[in-house]
């Protein structure tokens, strides 16, 4: 088995776990982190055994020359250090999500990275989660009939709604949609771990098929949740039945039949978890990780290949650009920029007040 290099740049709590799955991959070789606190990647250097740390990463994709590259930093980030690692020759590079602050970017991470031979991959990791690929063989073979529509909630679109949209994709066997149409409400300004977000949404994908998709997003007090488990959840409605999936367990109901149940196999209480991370999450970014590096090894298509990421995020600018312009917006999207930033700018919405979390 030939041996791989990897670095990761941003040396947080994802770094953590990406850091964690990259060492537990057969054949690589982890040799640098870089971040802009030093200690930060110091003390994560320590703990996980890399031999070298860089405030800067240009540095150390200069130096180190690493094959795979983890990018766990804030999305605002993600376009530079893709052009930075496709640039300096990085064969693989696995980059947390968000994908990118406007449609724009995203695209053009697309193309940097496969003009370059780059393999681009968004941890989409919920894919790889065992209550998730239940759920999908379940759907896939007809448990619940045709399916109908879909359900999907979670506390904001941009960054928790990115799971949540490509999880609407990957039980739908990643079928194009046709067109979105959906409605944003400003009141706060929003910072989700940086990035500014809405303060509630709705959103409505469509397909040729008929299938229809909402989701809704918000978070006390401004979106009250009285059941407690739909702040992260999809409830897959078919002719013969529904999919009810939410975090660590997915209910099959079968109309005329016995349910069946799907429960994680990892402990669901966060005050056991190590740091504060859900195993489950640890568990499929180890997954997505050795995927990612067997997929450059075999040359094979990775199961989350940039083209999933993309999609999702066209999802999130498509509704961001519907409220915008008070209409259904066909698909593909021809919009390259944030209509949340910009019409924020533009004078669209004028939040009062401000909010700074992680959700």
């Amino acid at each position: 088995m030939a041996s791989v290099t990897a670095a990761v740049i941003g040396a947080g709590s994802q770094g953590r776990v990406h850091g964690l799955g990259l060492r537990a991959v057969p054949g690589v070789e982890l040799v640098a982190l870089a971040d802009v606190d030093e200690r930060t990647a110091e003390d994560l250097a320590g703990e996980l055994g890399v031999p070298r740390t860089y405030r800067d990463y240009r540095e150390l994709l200069v130096l180190e020359r690493p094959d795979v590259v983890s990018v766990c930093t804030p999305p605002a980030l993600h376009p530079e250090i893709v052009r930075a690692a496709a640039a300096a020759g990085v064969r693989a590079v696995h980059c947390e999500k968000p994908v990118a602050l406007s449609y724009g970017e995203a695209l053009e991470m697309t193309r940097v990275a496969a003009d370059a031979g780059t393999q681009l991959t968004y941890n989409l990791q919920r894919r790889f989660e065992a209550v998730q690929r239940f759920a999908r063989e379940a759907v896939a073979g007809g448990e619940i009939g045709e399916v109908v529509t879909i359900e999907g909630y979670c506390p904001n679109l941009f960054d928790w709604g990115t799971h949540i949209l490509d999880l609407i994709l990957f039980h739908r066997g990643d079928t194009a949609p046709d067109w979105v149409f959906g409605q944003l409400d400003v009141t706060l300004d929003r910072y989700v771990y940086g990035a500014f977000v809405e303060t509630a949404s709705v959103t409505q994908i469509g397909w040729a098929d008929g299938v229809r998709a909402v989701v809704s997003t918000g978070r006390e007090p401004h979106t009250p949740v009285l059941n407690l488990q739909n702040n992260l959840g999809l409830i897959i409605q078919g002719t013969r039945g529904r999919a009810d999936i939410r975090g660590a367990r997915c209910l099959i109901q079968r109309f005329g039949k016995d349910d069946l149940v799907h429960d994680s196999p990892f402990d669901t209480d966060p005050r056991t978890w190590d740091r504060g991370v859900d195993p489950a999450i640890v568990a499929a970014t180890a997954e997505a990780v050795r995927d990612a590096v067997d997929s450059l090894r075999t040359g094979g298509k990775p199961a989350l290949d940039a083209e999933h990421g993309l999609r999702g995020a066209e999802l999130v600018f498509a509704t961001y650009e519907s409220s915008r312009s008070r209409r259904r917006v066909p698909l593909p999207l021809d919009r390259m920029d944030n209509a949340l930033l910009s019409g924020r700018a533009q004078g669209y919405w004028s939040p009062t007040g401000e909010l700074r979390s992680t959700y």
